[in-house]
């Protein structure tokens, strides 16, 4: 699905967010990426999603250089690339169907997407996304009506309604309580898997990443530190890729004490027994 070589990202105050990172996801692999705050997960997934191209190195997707795309031609590949943001840039004016539909907009012209805010197009599909993420009785509310988990599961459902064969969710549960951040990453996972989509995660939360993906990616001064299964992913090396940050390590730190902040839904941490 994606092969990335070299990739090296510089902006425009010469900061460096990405240098010489390579990586190769497979189509329907489900992946999680850790790392500390500044390691350039986010930098990492604007370049997956295509609305931020690389300083330097190559960047594939389903063998087709995305250097050599028309504007027209990355316009098509985005809208098989869904994307799930920590904040999640919905209108909340608006009522969850238009919010819903924006999944959309990418195949509407503007003609249909201003007519559709007047008499909503494909109701039925927008249902449809709300059943799977378990709220369809938020068909016709105001979004802003809404608690944080469920804008976050409108989020959703506007990704499903846009059918992509990769969803990136960026930090998708950091805003909520440990609780619904379990559900939120559960819902994700399962459907991602029963459509067979592709599904890479950044997430903040060690224990989900190790608890629910089968690969697991560290991140940390825009290089990747490690890529392994989760069984291999130990203290030692946590401990190194969060070196220096001190939130990550006091979450570190809880582990070890046994002191799991998503409850017996989370596995323990391999290694983090006294």
């Amino acid at each position: 699905m994606y092969e990335l070589a070299g990739i090296r990202k510089v902006f425009a105050d010469g900061s460096v967010a990405l240098e010489d990172l390579s990586l190769r996801v497979g189509p329907g692999e489900h992946v999680a990426f850790i790392g500390p705050s500044g390691a350039g997960k986010t930098t990492l997934f604007r370049i997956l999603n295509l609305t931020l191209r690389p300083t330097a190195g190559t960047l594939i997707f389903e063998g087709q250089d995305v250097a050599g795309l028309s504007d027209a031609g990355l316009r098509r590949v985005r809208t098989r690339i869904g994307t799930i943001y920590q904040q999640q840039n919905l209108v909340g004016r608006l009522r969850v169907v238009h919010n819903v539909l924006a999944g959309h907009l990418g195949r509407w012209s503007t003609a249909t997407a201003l007519a559709s805010l007047v008499r909503p197009r494909d109701v039925a599909g927008a249902g449809r996304a709300l059943e799977q993420v378990g709220m369809p009785e938020k068909l016709w509310a105001r979004t802003d009506e809404l608690s944080g988990g469920q804008q976050q599961r409108v989020a959703i459902a506007r990704v499903l309604v846009q059918d992509p064969d990769v969803i990136l969710a960026d930090e998708p549960v950091s805003a909520v309580d440990p609780s619904l951040a379990v559900s939120i990453v559960t819902l994700l996972r399962d459907l991602s898997h029963e459509s067979r989509k592709t599904l890479l995660m950044n997430l903040h939360s060690v224990d989900l990443a190790l608890g629910y993906f089968p690969r697991i990616v560290g991140v940390r001064d825009g290089r990747v530190r490690f890529d392994l299964s989760p069984d291999r992913v130990g203290p030692e090396l946590l401990a190194e890729l969060y070196a220096g940050h001190r939130d990550e390590e006091r979450q570190l730190e809880r582990l070890r004490d046994g002191q799991n902040p998503l409850g017996a839904a989370c596995r323990p941490l391999p290694g983090f027994r006294k």
